[in-house]
């Protein structure tokens, strides 16, 4: 007989005709699983599509430890960042970042202003609400216009998400991330010609970062834009996926790389990540940084840039699945007392015995 699984393994199941952004998990899945099983972990794997059938996933079992793989659903979408309080309340301990810290960096525009408020670079812009018009903008462009709350670049187009300035073709875009994201858009500044991303991880009580990438934008003539869409993360048959490699260790003075360093930590901090997260920058001519995003849950698949972040400091993806358990194990409460009935005894005084 098998031993009794110690960690649950939950993800989001993918629907029939979903977005290739969203069928990635399984990769995630199988990824985890693997390091699971090299290191002897018994475990349960449930794939849910509702909050709902999460929360019964989680409840009806006697797993101490959540691995968290939870990206989103089909309907409410952002009930997915609840997974960690949930599994908190129900005295597990939970892989991943924090409810708060996942629901404040899934809105591009809160996590903006956090940044902000802390010091930390961002480019400037302006939220649309839905149905509300485009208010006037600087005539300095760049602008790339992008959903408020969506992750794996979903809803940026290069040929449909970039202006150089102003008027109808933005507005149209504008419009259509209202209809097709019902939520509001963020017209964002483009700043900066290349892209440097960040992969930090916590493991033994310290966050450390790891050896930086830069996305090459080399192949990419006047007319496209330096951006990483849509296509260039998830359509293997775009010009932009097959020409976006990746450069690691990053081709960055150490100077400067110490400064995206710098930067990419304290926006790990200002947004509250524990466990791993992924920070891309923005880096101008003039050495100019900005923070682009702060990514909670980024792809742990065996293409991504977090693995190969990992592979670059000579991590094995065994070595942070466990690393990663043993954080969910530090945050498993304590076992709880039995529950109690109250019956009635004698006068002045109640028997008390358990449920």
């Amino acid at each position: 007989m098998g031993r009794e699984p110690e960690l649950l393994l939950l993800y989001n199941e993918p629907g029939a005709g979903c977005l290739l952004s969203e069928a990635g998990v399984l990769a995630e899945v199988a990824t985890v699983r693997s390091g699971l099983e090299a290191l002897g972990v018994a475990y349960r794997e449930v794939g849910v599509r509702t909050l709902e059938e999460a929360i019964a996933a989680i409840a009806v079992g006697g797993e101490g430890v959540v691995f968290n793989l939870v990206e989103g659903f089909a309907e409410g979408g952002g009930d997915a960042t609840q997974l960690p309080a949930v599994a908190a309340a129900l005295g597990r301990g939970c892989t991943g970042n924090t409810t708060a810290c996942l629901a404040l960096t899934l809105d591009k525009v809160r996590t903006k202003g956090v940044l902000r408020e802390y010091g930390l670079p961002v480019a400037d812009g302006v939220v649309v609400a839905v149905g509300a018009a485009v208010p006037p903008l600087p005539a300095a462009g760049p602008w790339i216009v992008k959903p408020v709350a969506t992750d794996a670049s979903e809803g940026i187009d290069a040929r449909g998400s970039v202006f150089d300035a102003a008027g109808p073709e933005l507005a149209a875009a504008v419009a259509r991330v209202h209809r097709d994201f019902h939520q509001a858009a963020l017209v964002e500044r483009l700043v900066g010609s290349r892209e440097v991303n960040v992969s930090l991880l916590e493991r033994d009580g310290e966050v450390e970062v790891l050896p930086l990438a830069e996305i090459d934008f080399s192949a990419f003539g006047a007319e496209r834009p330096r951006i990483v869409d849509y296509a260039a993360k998830w359509e293997v048959d775009d010009f932009a996926y097959q020409h976006t490699p990746r450069l690691l260790p990053a081709p960055l003075d150490e100077g400067v790389a110490e400064r995206v360093r710098r930067v990419a930590r304290a926006a790990w901090e200002a947004v509250g990540c524990q466990d791993y997260a992924r920070v891309d920058l923005r880096l101008a001519d003039d050495g100019s940084l900005f923070v682009l995003e702060v990514n909670a849950n980024p792809d742990l698949s065996p293409d991504a840039g977090f693995a190969a972040a990992l592979g670059a400091a000579g991590i094995s993806m065994a070595e942070f699945v466990g690393a990663m358990v043993a954080n969910g194990q530090r945050r498993r409460r304590p076992a709880i007392p039995p529950a109690v009935a109250v019956a009635p005894a004698a006068v002045g005084g109640v028997a008390i015995r358990p449920l």
